[in-house]
Protein backbone atom coordinates (compact mmCIF):
# COMPACT_ATOMS: atom_id res chain seq x y z
CA UNK A 1 0.00 0.00 0.00
CA UNK A 2 1.10 3.85 -1.02
CA UNK A 3 -0.07 6.78 0.42
CA UNK A 4 -1.48 8.81 -1.86
CA UNK A 5 0.24 11.65 -1.14
CA UNK A 6 4.20 11.25 -1.66
CA UNK A 7 3.77 7.17 -2.61
CA UNK A 8 5.51 6.04 0.54
CA UNK A 9 4.74 3.04 1.58
CA UNK A 10 5.62 2.97 5.23
CA UNK A 11 2.28 3.17 6.44
CA UNK A 12 0.23 2.41 9.72
CA UNK A 13 -3.25 1.60 10.67
CA UNK A 14 -4.83 4.63 12.00
CA UNK A 15 -8.79 4.15 13.45
CA UNK A 16 -11.41 4.34 11.51
CA UNK A 17 -13.50 6.26 9.05
CA UNK A 18 -17.12 5.55 8.00
CA UNK A 19 -16.50 1.79 9.22
CA UNK A 20 -13.22 2.36 6.69
CA UNK A 21 -9.81 1.33 8.05
CA UNK A 22 -7.82 4.35 8.26
CA UNK A 23 -4.05 4.48 7.42
CA UNK A 24 -1.59 7.15 7.98
CA UNK A 25 1.41 8.06 6.33
CA UNK A 26 4.72 7.39 8.75
CA UNK A 27 6.98 10.15 6.26
CA UNK A 28 3.97 13.03 6.04
CA UNK A 29 1.70 12.20 8.05
CA UNK A 30 -1.45 12.25 5.24
CA UNK A 31 -4.25 10.05 6.53
CA UNK A 32 -6.01 7.86 3.75
CA UNK A 33 -8.52 5.03 3.42
CA UNK A 34 -7.27 1.92 1.73
CA UNK A 35 -9.88 1.98 -1.01
CA UNK A 36 -11.29 5.53 -2.03
CA UNK A 37 -14.98 6.40 -3.55
CA UNK A 38 -15.69 9.89 -4.72
CA UNK A 39 -18.27 11.49 -2.56
CA UNK A 40 -20.66 14.53 -3.03
CA UNK A 41 -19.07 17.82 -1.89
CA UNK A 42 -20.62 17.17 1.72
CA UNK A 43 -21.87 14.55 4.02
CA UNK A 44 -25.87 15.12 5.26
CA UNK A 45 -26.14 16.60 8.60
CA UNK A 46 -26.21 13.72 11.50
CA UNK A 47 -30.33 13.50 12.25
CA UNK A 48 -31.45 15.55 9.50
CA UNK A 49 -33.59 13.69 6.46
CA UNK A 50 -32.02 15.25 3.12
CA UNK A 51 -35.00 17.15 2.02
CA UNK A 52 -34.65 19.25 5.14
CA UNK A 53 -31.46 19.85 5.12
CA UNK A 54 -31.50 21.01 1.40
CA UNK A 55 -34.96 23.32 3.11
CA UNK A 56 -32.56 24.84 4.87
CA UNK A 57 -30.18 25.57 2.94
CA UNK A 58 -32.62 27.34 0.92
CA UNK A 59 -34.05 29.90 3.57
CA UNK A 60 -30.18 30.48 4.01
CA UNK A 61 -28.08 33.58 3.12
CA UNK A 62 -26.14 32.15 0.36
CA UNK A 63 -21.99 31.60 1.20
CA UNK A 64 -19.97 33.19 -1.31
CA UNK A 65 -19.03 31.88 -4.68
CA UNK A 66 -15.97 30.94 -3.52
CA UNK A 67 -16.31 28.57 -0.71
CA UNK A 68 -18.96 26.95 -3.11
CA UNK A 69 -15.88 26.77 -5.71
CA UNK A 70 -13.48 25.27 -3.25
CA UNK A 71 -15.95 22.86 -2.14
CA UNK A 72 -16.60 21.65 -5.55
CA UNK A 73 -12.85 21.25 -6.41
CA UNK A 74 -12.71 19.08 -2.93
CA UNK A 75 -15.40 17.00 -4.05
CA UNK A 76 -13.30 14.34 -5.58
CA UNK A 77 -10.28 14.64 -3.30
CA UNK A 78 -9.67 11.14 -0.95
CA UNK A 79 -11.51 11.84 2.19
CA UNK A 80 -13.04 14.78 0.62
CA UNK A 81 -16.13 14.03 3.67
CA UNK A 82 -13.24 15.30 6.21
CA UNK A 83 -14.13 18.89 5.03
CA UNK A 84 -16.93 20.70 6.85
CA UNK A 85 -20.56 21.08 5.47
CA UNK A 86 -22.20 24.25 3.73
CA UNK A 87 -24.27 24.44 6.80
CA UNK A 88 -20.81 24.21 9.36
CA UNK A 89 -19.18 26.82 7.27
CA UNK A 90 -22.34 29.59 7.16
CA UNK A 91 -22.25 28.81 10.73
CA UNK A 92 -18.70 29.41 11.76
CA UNK A 93 -18.86 32.58 9.63
CA UNK A 94 -22.05 33.80 10.95
CA UNK A 95 -20.44 33.47 14.32
CA UNK A 96 -17.04 35.15 13.75
CA UNK A 97 -18.73 38.33 12.35
CA UNK A 98 -21.29 37.86 15.41
CA UNK A 99 -18.36 38.09 18.15
CA UNK A 100 -16.23 41.03 15.44
CA UNK A 101 -13.73 38.15 15.74
CA UNK A 102 -10.06 39.58 14.82
CA UNK A 103 -7.51 37.10 15.96
CA UNK A 104 -8.65 33.01 15.37
CA UNK A 105 -6.88 29.90 15.66
CA UNK A 106 -7.90 26.68 14.28
CA UNK A 107 -6.02 23.61 15.26
CA UNK A 108 -6.27 21.22 12.02
CA UNK A 109 -6.95 21.69 8.41
CA UNK A 110 -7.69 19.57 5.26
CA UNK A 111 -8.42 21.77 2.22
CA UNK A 112 -8.83 24.97 4.07
CA UNK A 113 -12.64 24.94 3.67
CA UNK A 114 -13.30 26.69 7.05
CA UNK A 115 -10.25 28.46 6.82
CA UNK A 116 -11.10 30.57 3.85
CA UNK A 117 -14.71 30.76 5.12
CA UNK A 118 -13.37 32.35 8.53
CA UNK A 119 -10.73 34.44 7.14
CA UNK A 120 -13.55 35.61 4.41
CA UNK A 121 -15.78 36.62 7.73
CA UNK A 122 -13.19 38.76 9.11
CA UNK A 123 -12.42 42.56 8.68
CA UNK A 124 -9.17 43.37 7.30
CA UNK A 125 -6.82 43.42 10.18
CA UNK A 126 -7.94 39.61 10.96
CA UNK A 127 -5.70 37.11 11.32
CA UNK A 128 -6.35 33.47 11.25
CA UNK A 129 -3.48 31.43 12.62
CA UNK A 130 -3.60 27.82 11.45
CA UNK A 131 -1.45 24.22 12.21
CA UNK A 132 -1.75 21.49 9.62
CA UNK A 133 0.16 19.16 7.94
CA UNK A 134 2.15 19.84 4.41
CA UNK A 135 1.00 17.74 1.22
CA UNK A 136 -0.50 18.57 -2.05
CA UNK A 137 -3.74 18.94 -0.77
CA UNK A 138 -3.01 22.54 0.66
CA UNK A 139 -1.88 23.57 -2.93
CA UNK A 140 -5.31 24.27 -3.96
CA UNK A 141 -5.75 25.92 -0.22
CA UNK A 142 -3.29 28.65 -1.11
CA UNK A 143 -4.77 28.87 -4.59
CA UNK A 144 -7.86 29.91 -3.45
CA UNK A 145 -6.82 31.72 -0.39
CA UNK A 146 -5.06 33.96 -3.10
CA UNK A 147 -8.20 33.93 -4.93
CA UNK A 148 -10.51 35.45 -1.95
CA UNK A 149 -7.80 37.98 -1.19
CA UNK A 150 -6.94 36.92 2.29
CA UNK A 151 -3.67 35.23 2.02
CA UNK A 152 -1.84 37.74 3.65
CA UNK A 153 -4.66 37.18 6.58
CA UNK A 154 -3.56 33.22 7.55
CA UNK A 155 -0.93 32.66 9.33
CA UNK A 156 -0.18 28.76 8.15
CA UNK A 157 2.12 26.35 10.43
CA UNK A 158 3.06 23.16 9.12
CA UNK A 159 2.69 21.60 12.67
CA UNK A 160 0.90 19.40 14.85
CA UNK A 161 -1.86 21.09 16.68
CA UNK A 162 -0.07 20.57 20.49
CA UNK A 163 3.02 21.97 19.34
CA UNK A 164 1.63 24.82 18.02
CA UNK A 165 -0.58 25.25 21.03
CA UNK A 166 2.53 24.47 23.11
CA UNK A 167 4.70 27.15 21.50
CA UNK A 168 1.63 29.77 22.10
CA UNK A 169 1.06 29.28 25.73
CA UNK A 170 4.70 29.92 26.40
CA UNK A 171 4.40 33.24 25.45
CA UNK A 172 4.41 35.71 27.69
CA UNK A 173 1.89 37.86 27.96
CA UNK A 174 -0.45 35.31 26.72
CA UNK A 175 -2.15 35.35 23.17
CA UNK A 176 -5.68 36.14 23.72
CA UNK A 177 -7.95 34.36 20.63
CA UNK A 178 -11.36 35.80 20.00
CA UNK A 179 -11.95 32.40 18.98
CA UNK A 180 -10.69 29.03 18.45
CA UNK A 181 -11.66 26.12 15.80
CA UNK A 182 -10.36 22.39 16.40
CA UNK A 183 -10.85 20.03 13.37
CA UNK A 184 -7.04 18.12 13.82
CA UNK A 185 -6.53 14.30 15.13
CA UNK A 186 -9.88 13.37 16.80
CA UNK A 187 -8.27 11.47 19.45
CA UNK A 188 -6.13 14.42 20.31
CA UNK A 189 -9.09 16.65 21.11
CA UNK A 190 -8.85 16.58 24.72
CA UNK A 191 -5.38 17.64 24.72
CA UNK A 192 -6.32 20.65 21.79
CA UNK A 193 -9.05 21.68 24.55
CA UNK A 194 -6.74 21.24 27.67
CA UNK A 195 -4.43 23.79 26.10
CA UNK A 196 -6.62 26.25 24.06
CA UNK A 197 -9.12 27.13 26.87
CA UNK A 198 -6.04 29.23 28.40
CA UNK A 199 -5.65 30.96 24.67
CA UNK A 200 -9.20 31.95 24.80
CA UNK A 201 -10.70 35.30 25.85
CA UNK A 202 -13.18 36.05 27.96
CA UNK A 203 -17.13 35.61 25.66
CA UNK A 204 -14.41 33.65 22.76
CA UNK A 205 -16.05 30.76 21.27
CA UNK A 206 -14.74 27.44 20.84
CA UNK A 207 -15.78 25.91 17.55
CA UNK A 208 -15.40 22.02 17.10
CA UNK A 209 -16.24 19.58 14.10
CA UNK A 210 -17.31 16.13 14.18
CA UNK A 211 -18.09 15.85 17.77
CA UNK A 212 -20.88 13.35 16.97
CA UNK A 213 -18.69 11.14 14.73
CA UNK A 214 -21.74 9.47 12.54
CA UNK A 215 -23.00 8.86 15.96
CA UNK A 216 -20.52 6.05 17.24
CA UNK A 217 -19.94 8.50 20.26
CA UNK A 218 -23.46 7.25 20.87
CA UNK A 219 -21.38 3.71 21.70
CA UNK A 220 -17.56 4.40 22.27
CA UNK A 221 -16.97 0.67 24.21
CA UNK A 222 -18.72 -0.80 21.48
CA UNK A 223 -16.25 0.89 18.54
CA UNK A 224 -13.56 1.14 20.96
CA UNK A 225 -10.97 2.82 18.50
CA UNK A 226 -8.96 5.88 19.86
CA UNK A 227 -10.97 8.81 17.40
CA UNK A 228 -14.25 7.79 19.15
CA UNK A 229 -13.37 7.54 22.11
CA UNK A 230 -11.33 10.75 22.30
CA UNK A 231 -14.07 13.02 20.86
CA UNK A 232 -16.77 11.59 23.51
CA UNK A 233 -13.85 11.94 26.04
CA UNK A 234 -13.91 15.50 24.50
CA UNK A 235 -17.34 16.02 24.88
CA UNK A 236 -17.69 14.70 28.09
CA UNK A 237 -15.08 16.85 29.41
CA UNK A 238 -16.63 20.19 28.02
CA UNK A 239 -20.25 20.22 29.07
CA UNK A 240 -18.44 19.32 32.19
CA UNK A 241 -16.15 22.23 32.50
CA UNK A 242 -17.49 25.63 34.44
CA UNK A 243 -15.35 27.69 32.36
CA UNK A 244 -17.79 27.25 29.52
CA UNK A 245 -20.97 27.23 28.30
CA UNK A 246 -21.52 24.95 25.52
CA UNK A 247 -24.33 24.09 22.67
CA UNK A 248 -24.04 21.58 20.49
CA UNK A 249 -25.78 21.63 16.49
CA UNK A 250 -26.65 18.34 14.39
CA UNK A 251 -24.51 20.50 11.46
CA UNK A 252 -22.59 18.17 9.48
CA UNK A 253 -21.13 15.34 11.50
CA UNK A 254 -21.38 17.96 14.82
CA UNK A 255 -20.91 20.97 15.23
CA UNK A 256 -20.00 21.72 19.28
CA UNK A 257 -20.10 25.64 20.34
CA UNK A 258 -18.57 26.67 23.72
CA UNK A 259 -18.55 30.39 25.01
CA UNK A 260 -15.75 30.40 27.96
CA UNK A 261 -17.47 32.84 30.52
Amino acid sequence: MKCPNCQSTRVRKHGFYRDKQRYQCKDCARQFVEQHEPSLPQQTSTGVEDRIGRYLTSISTPPPDLLVALQQATADYPLAQMQPTMAQAQTIALLMRSIGAVDVLEIGIFRSYSTLAMALALPPQGRVTSAGVDGQHLDIAREYWLRGGVAAQIDLHIDSGVELLDRLLAIDPLPAFDSIAISGLKYQYPLYYQRAIALLRPRGLLITTDVLWQGRVLNPDTYNDEYTLGIDRFNRELVADARVAVSVLPLGDGLSIAMKL
